[in-house]
């Protein structure tokens, strides 16, 4: 209830930062893409189990973001070491429907205080697919953010599902060997994620969730990271997602025949047929 409690709150800071989009600005001594609460920095600068602190979410084309690149910034204060996520509503239609970035993919990264992860791509506009399960991992010693990986992004398909998707920010694409973590992640269609859409679910909207490891400010042992997904077998995990897919199919049965058509033309996706 207090990481809802929190998301909630903070709601209104990430309203205001949908409101602009804003080229890469350095100001205040913070770098371009440091991420602390603008409203109480002495707070949300160090990490400590069951207060605030402030995770950012970045939305942009793909190329290189060491040039003057436009890009969205959304922030959240989330409760440290609670399994949360933050979801941008919207964001699958706005970013995958009115192609808002006009590139060939939409590109994310995370951010808290001055530690970046690598980029992972939510949409490639050329293959039409979705990547839509995003859990990054926060490694924290006394409370200093150290750096931020991202979770095996391939428990929730099979194995030729899952693609490479991790990049560099000067665009390239990022090796295994060279982050030190999963690089690839499972996708959906864009035919999948309309029927999603249809049906009111939000499955294919752009949602981050995070988890903590390592200590907080006064020692602690951050232990969030146990609940991450690739921590539970991977059997598991897909049964819910393919729950979720048969849930869809059979409620579009009831919708008209263009989104059938769609969905027929896909076959059994998750079975590769």
């Amino acid at each position: 209830a207090s990481t809802l409690s929190s998301i909630s709150h903070s709601l209104l800071w990430a309203i205001f930062a949908l409101l602009s989009i804003s080229p890469y600005v350095a100001s205040q001594g913070l770098q371009p893409y440091d991420c602390i609460d603008p409203q109480n920095p002495g707070l949300t600068s160090r990490v400590e189990i069951g207060q605030n602190t402030t995770v950012c979410l970045y939305t942009g084309p793909d190329g290189d973001w060491n040039s003057n690149i436009q890009y969205k910034r959304f922030s959240v204060n989330l409760v440290a070491d609670e399994f949360a996520n933050y979801k941008v509503p919207g964001s699958y239609s706005a970013i995958v429907g009115g192609n808002f970035f006009n590139g060939n993919a939409t590109q994310i990264f995370a951010a808290s205080q001055s530690a970046l992860s690598f980029q992972r791509r939510y949409y490639d506009a050329t293959t039409n697919f979705i990547f839509p399960y995003l859990t990054i991992i926060v490694d924290v010693v006394d409370g200093v953010v150290r750096g931020i990986a991202w979770d095996d992004a391939c428990v929730f398909c099979e194995k030729k599902q899952c693609l490479p998707n991790t990049y560099n920010f000067d665009g390239t694409e990022a090796t295994s060997e060279q982050a030190s973590q999963p690089t690839n992640g499972c996708y959906l269609t864009k035919a999948i994620c309309e029927g999603f859409q249809a049906t009111g679910s939000d499955a294919c909207d752009l949602k981050l969730y995070v988890v903590w490891t390592g200590t907080d400010v006064n020692g602690n042992v951050l232990k969030s990271s146990d609940s991450r997904f690739s921590a539970f077998p991977p059997n598991r995990i897909q049964e819910q997602v393919v729950g979720s897919y048969d849930s869809m199919m059979s409620e579009v049965q009831n919708f008209g025949q263009d989104v059938k058509d769609k969905l027929n033309s896909v076959g059994n996706f998750f079975k590769g047929e």
